[in-house]
């Protein structure tokens, strides 16, 4: 069961290594166009405009729900991957088991939380979209 956990905690450190930076990079805007530039009348004609205003650096994503709904996605899809793993890794566990109830007993019990870790996964979505309901509600 400690190799179970481990798997499972260094998928997560992968993840975060790479969710991390797929939401964090930035735009790719074609240059600056400050408002107002530094010298010249109140809509910014004349003078340089050398983007002095802060950029969003995630693409399309100006509210939180939206920020959280990414991160969904994101924890899905890397959560997809750890499933398909985790079910290959209960089916070498069966393999292995070569008859041995003990070694079965475990293998059925790691299937079962596999399982039910992939209903939460198929359902976190519509989850989120509850708790998001009933934050809007408030």
């Amino acid at each position: 069961m400690k190799t179970i956990k481990n798997i499972y905690r260094s998928f997560l450190i992968l993840g975060g290594a790479v969710l991390v930076p797929a939401l964090a990079r930035a735009q790719d805007s074609g240059g600056g166009t400050g408002s107002g530039g530094t010298s010249g009348g109140p809509t910014g004609s004349g003078g340089t405009s050398a983007g002095t205003g802060l950029k969003n650096p995630l693409n399309n994503i100006d509210t939180l729900p939206q920020f959280l709904n990414a991160i969904l996605d994101a924890v899905v899809q890397l959560g997809t991957i750890v499933l398909i793993l985790a079910l290959v890794y209960v089916g070498f566990q069966f393999v292995a088991a070569q008859g041995n109830e003990e070694k079965i007993r475990s293998a059925r019990s790691a299937l079962m939380w596999t399982v039910i870790g992939g209903l939460v996964l198929l359902g976190a979505k519509a989850i989120g979209l509850v708790i998001q309901g009933t934050v809007q509600a408030l």
